[in-house]
């Protein structure tokens, strides 16, 4: 109950910055419109060469491209938030303050990504409900609802992952300014191999194999199978997709949660033997 309280009283922080200053949340709104309108002119002018290739998502390349890249952004920002927290934490000069209380690090991680969460949520939930009212962004009318839930939640458990094994670089290769290296990583791997703003067949043979080992791959498929085709877990693909995805949300979050807490262990066990030198 400590923990719980003490996630949603950094939850509560971050909401009352947005109150403080709502021209942030103007801004993040206004920056995934431009981002998800830029690549929707871009899908306007090679949807009739991308059709061939999008059989398997009804040949709509304006509808493929606009959920991948709303989906992309929602992830982004779920994969980049661990290492931006410790960060945060460290240069406002309040991470050792975290660090010295039980599971305090762990709370304003968890507080900040619940906050996340929902922030992405209902600006990516405006970013598509505009599209398909105003843009002509064409989803299924029968979506099934627990298969898109699902897929929606591994992604994000992937993501979030991820972004905690990378966060434990903080400590272990000392990177606390600029890109983090995994999750830049993983970010470039993403935009190329992941279909995100292609189809995959576009992609030589040679090298699509490496699409399979990215989790986005997973979770663009799924998602564009349950969005545009209405495709439920009855579809071997989609059941195969969401297998792969929940295992990657498993693995992702028992390595992240267990290098980061190494990480903060390694970091308390240097401040302590710093102390006693000093």
């Amino acid at each position: 109950m400590t923990f719980l309280k003490s996630t949603l009283s950094f939850a509560k922080l971050e909401y009352r910055a947005l109150r403080y200053y709502p021209s942030s949340f103007v801004l993040a709104v206004v920056q995934s419109f431009v981002t998800a309108g830029m690549w929707f002119f871009v899908s306007l002018f090679l949807k009739n060469y991308a059709a061939a290739s999008l059989s398997g998502y009804g040949g709509d390349f304006v509808s493929y491209m606009v959920i991948g890249v709303v989906f992309f952004q929602n992830s982004s920002a779920i994969l980049n938030l661990p290492f931006q927290s410790l960060n945060t934490a460290f240069w406002d000069k309040r991470l050792e303050v975290y660090n010295s209380s039980s599971y305090g690090i762990w709370a304003f991680i968890a507080g900040r990504f619940l906050w996340t969460f929902f922030y992405q949520l209902i600006i990516q939930t405006g970013v598509l409900t505009a599209a398909v009212l105003f843009a002509g962004v064409k989803v299924n009318a029968g979506i099934p609802i627990f298969p898109l839930i699902a897929f929606y939640l591994c992604f994000v458990a992937t993501c979030f992952g991820l972004g905690l094994i990378g966060a434990s670089n903080f400590f272990n290769l000392e990177v606390k300014q600029g890109r983090e290296p995994l999750t830049w990583l993983v970010d470039i791997l993403a935009r190329i191999f992941s279909g995100i703003y292609y189809p995959l067949a576009v992609l030589p043979l040679g090298i699509q194999f490496v699409s399979r080992l990215i989790p986005h791959t997973y979770a663009m498929e799924g998602l564009r199978l349950v969005m545009l085709n209405g495709c439920s877990l009855e579809n071997a693909v989609v059941r195969n997709d969401l297998l792969v995805l929940f295992s990657f949300a498993a693995i992702s979050m028992a390595i992240g949660i267990f290098t980061l807490n190494r990480a903060l262990d390694r970091a308390a066990g240097l401040d302590d033997v710093g102390d006693g030198v000093r």
